[in-house]
């Protein structure tokens, strides 16, 4: 008799993914999350050459924060993947998005789970949700109006004052300084009618800004 043939399982396809230039606590937080949830994974810091990013799969960028080089107009059959990694998924980042030529738009605010589920979907060329975020697809696309006489900045920044983001955390996940932030919130607050940050949530929370709710405001008075 022929030998019996034991069935293998192909290993996982491992995944290198470069992430663009952000505040150190984002790209901290995107390592070590993928790293925990799937040690096929790799995490480096963008490439600065043509050749770099061929080695990479993925690259997760902020839409925010400008194209990164190699990317949209200059994108060639050899570019990665692109994919949007941003606290908004509001309406008009996705339109940035989508004109980078980015497979999709990750919300921040995901579990490293779905974002590997996500990048993994990106890597195999499957087809996805372009907005991916922990809110429903009602309030993402409630976030595309302009509220109030809001700016797009101003819109991140109570959305994420919602969630209960300190000053300190707005700042480097914006790529702000603390001084910007302190004075878009001014702007912000003078436009929706407040003074206070818990009167700030109450009124992210009845326009739909994320999950946020008075026991979750941060310390800062403002």
């Amino acid at each position: 008799m022929p030998p019996e043939v034991v069935p293998t399982t192909s290993p996982r396809r491992a995944l290198r993914v470069a992430v663009a230039p952000d505040a150190p606590v984002v790209v901290a937080g995107v390592k070590a999350l993928l790293r925990s949830a799937d040690p096929d994974v790799t995490v480096v810091d963008l490439p600065d050459t043509v050749r770099g990013l061929s080695t990479v799969d993925v690259v997760l960028y902020d839409p925010l924060h400008g194209v990164p080089a190699g990317f949209g107009d200059g994108a060639s059959a050899a570019t990665p993947a692109l994919v949007g990694f941003s606290w908004s998924v509001r309406g008009d980042t996705e339109a940035t998005a989508r004109s980078h030529g980015a497979r999709c738009l990750l919300s921040k605010d995901l579990s490293g789970a779905r974002i590997l589920h996500a990048l993994r979907a990106v890597q195999a060329g499957q087809r996805t949700s372009f907005v991916l975020s922990t809110t429903t697809d009602t309030t993402a696309r409630g976030r595309t109006r302009v509220v109030d006489g809001l700016t797009a900045r101003e819109v991140d920044i109570l959305q994420m004052i919602t969630e209960g983001l300190s000053n300190d955390e707005i700042a480097r996940g914006l790529y702000l300084s603390i001084n910007s932030v302190k004075t878009y919130i001014r702007t912000a607050y003078r436009k929706i009618g407040v003074t206070r940050r818990p009167q700030a949530v109450l009124w992210g929370v009845h326009h739909g800004f994320g999950h946020g709710h008075p026991g979750r405001v941060s310390a800062d008075d403002t």
